[in-house]
Order: structure tokens, then sequence, then C-alpha cells
């Protein structure tokens, strides 16, 4: 049997066909955006359909059966639906700049991560003002993941990794936080219900069977994408790191215990399954900052990264010292008071032996890549079809 795992990422959704063992195919799609002004969404049924031509094309690769679906996602969107799934609004990125000062001086001990000034309670709030007509009788609340699991099966359900960005989970607990919900005027029969992840939602609704895709295929819920990528790469002691390197560097860790710390963003990752949670530490937009600065020093040229690594690694000069500084500065905000035995590198500079080397010098570890690459957290969402496949 195949599994198919999907990575619904902030600009792009990935995905895999997996056997259990290695990836059969491997296919991705653009996310298209609408911005205007500090509005930052993406129109519903277009994505919709992106998603659905995904999965289509990922079971059309295998020669077997797809006995599960399930999916990361960067998640912190928002749409308002009918009660029957069909959006009244777009949906709202994480990325949107309408900002909403903090509704709770203890959001981030509730929820786990620290308020952004965006992402959904933030989204609702502003729609609850603004826009108060979307919630006329028969609306419901969701994000982009737990509708699409909606759109495959027909159930609303949301993981609590993933309900951590919506910022209503009682983290400690694993239910809705109802404050937060009266705020808003919600209640829970409006929202997804919360599931551990691995949890099967439901089967493939029969309009969307052919092919590989039949009314047996599970849909499994998932997780939130850095989690998901720690799962194929085997991260579940606390002295190892999952590094996803693009516009963010992000640094993903187990840890035994729920820490709220300045900085920190838990996750629940396996403690569900007994294991471990996890916690998250960030440096925002540091991708931006070096892709600047590359193109800066070696134009927009197709090789500039690899001329960047390479006069890293040859001389002791402004490329060699650009990159020591942006290792040694993440190595400040990321754990700086662990010592690890192990990190595992995905995303663009787990390509360049500059940046391994640097990297492995700074933290004193072994240092490894991702064998799936870009596909890292697809993957890991394939373990999870595959776990709820196996219930």
């Amino acid at each position: 049997m195949n599994f198919i795992g999907l990575d619904l990422g902030t600009g792009a959704v990935k995905g895999v066909l997996w056997d259990g063992e290695r990836i059969v195919a491997e296919k991705s799609v653009e996310v298209e955006f609408v911005r205007e002004g500090d509005a930052v969404e993406i129109d519903a049924g277009g994505y919709r359909e992106s998603v659905l031509g995904l999965i289509r094309g990922l079971a059309a690769a295998g020669d077997s059966p797809v006995a599960g679906i399930a999916m990361c996602a960067a998640s912190g969107n928002t749409l308002v639906t009918d009660a029957d799934g069909t959006p009244r609004t777009r949906i709202v990125s994480w990325l949107d700049n309408r900002k909403e000062p903090s509704p709770d001086p203890d959001i981030h001990e509730i929820v786990g991560w620290p308020w952004p000034q965006g992402f959904p309670f933030a989204h609702l709030l502003r729609m609850r003002r603004e826009t108060p007509e979307l919630f006329a009788p028969g609306f419901r609340v969701c994000m982009n993941n737990d509708w699409i699991q909606f759109v495959l099966c027909g159930d609303f359900a949301l993981d609590h990794s993933s309900a951590t960005p919506y910022y209503l989970q009682d983290q400690k607990n694993f239910r809705y936080y109802r404050p937060y919900l009266e705020k808003l005027g919600l209640n829970e029969g409006q929202l997804s219900r919360l599931v551990p992840s691995g949890t099967v939602i439901g089967t493939l609704r029969p309009v969307l069977a052919f092919g590989n895709l039949t009314t047996g295929t599970r849909i499994v819920a998932g997780s939130f994408d850095h989690p998901s990528g720690a799962r194929a790469c085997g991260i579940v002691n606390e002295d190892e790191m999952l590094l996803s390197c693009g516009t963010s560097w992000v640094g993903f860790r187990p840890a035994r215990e729920r820490r709220i710390v300045p900085g920190t963003l838990a996750d629940p990752y396996m403690i569900h399954e007994g294991g471990n949670w996890g916690e998250i530490r960030s440096w925002g937009k540091v991708g931006l900052e070096l892709e600047a600065w590359i193109v800066e020093h070696y134009t927009d040229s197709p090789e500039r990264y690899r001329r960047f690594s390479d006069d890293a690694l040859a001389t002791d000069g402004p490329a060699r010292a650009k990159m020591i500084d942006t290792v040694t500065r993440f190595r400040a905000k990321a754990f700086p008071e662990t010592r690890f035995s192990r990190i595992v590198l995905a995303g663009g500079p787990s390509e360049s032996p500059a940046w391994r080397k640097f990297l492995a010098e700074t933290w004193d570890c072994k240092i490894e890549l991702s064998p799936y690459k870009k596909y890292t957290g697809a993957v890991g969402a394939a373990m999870l079809a595959k776990k709820g496949s196996e219930k």
C-alpha cells in the first residue's frame, strides 16, 4: 500500500507518495496570494483545486491503492465557511499584516506560543469587528488544513499540534479554551474537533475516489510542519535538533516537559504516543537577509550560492565572515543551553558544504542531511498516514 503526505507550506504545497520505506513520487504547486494593502489572502476555491490536483497526480504515480492521506501545515491561516464547508471568505494567511494587540497577557502559557499580533485569533477579532455579517447563522471557523481534510472526507477535525497556532486551544488540557471562544462569540460546535496526530478522521468521499484513490483511503490527522519534519528524520531525544533553513531558520528539539519560556514555542509532538513534547525557536526572515547580502556580492546569478559557499571555504574573507556570523547568531538563539549530539539539516543551506562545516564547528556535533530535502515535512505526514491506516 502507498501513502500520501502533504506539506501545506506558506508559499507552496509539497506532496509525496510514500510506500512506507521510500518516496515513490514527489510533486509541488505554488500558493497564489491575493494582496490588497496589508491584507495577504488566498482564494479558497483555487487553493482547494490545486491541492486536489496534487493528490490526484501523486496517487496516479503509484501502482497500488493509497491507504491513507495526512498533511502537515504551516498553519495559522483562517477561513470562515458555511456549515457545509462552502467558503464565506478567502483564506487569510498568517502573513497578513493587519495586527491586533494581545487579548490576554497569559496567552503564551495557555496556548503554548507567544502572541504574534496575527494568526487566527487575531484574524477573527478583526473580522468580528469589521465584517460581523460573516458570522450570520450557520457559519463555521477553520484553518486551511482542517478545511482540506473536510473537503476530502466530510468531517471537521484538527490535530493538537496544528491547533497550537490557532491560538484557541488550551494546550495543557488539549481542549478549546472557553474564555477565548466567548471573546469571539464561538462555541465548540462551530470549530473542528480536536484529536491527537495520527487519528483517523474519516475516509475519502466517494465523489473523489478514482484509480488508486478509493473509498477505503483514510484521512489521518497530521501535525504542524516542523514536528512533522522532525518525525521524518527520527528526532526523538532532547539532544537532537532539526534545523530547517528557509525564509526563517527554525530549530526544533524534543523536550521531556512542556516549558513556557520567552522565545520558545511549545508543541505536543509525540506526547500522545508516550514520547516527548517539542520546542521550537526561530529566527525570522534571516533567509531574506542572507539573500540580499548574497545578491549584493554575487549578483542574482544562478551560481551565486555555489560561489558564496566556495569563497567561504577558500578564503578568510567576507563570505566566510558572513557565514560564521549567521551561524553564531543563530546558535545564540537556538537552545544555547543544550549540547547537541546530532543536528539534521533541511532546506537550502543543507546542500552547501560550507554551511555544514561551520554549523558543525559552531555546535561541535554531528551534522546530518535530511534524505528527503524539501519534502521532509511531507514524508513525516506520510508516516502519520501510515500510522493511522494501520490502526
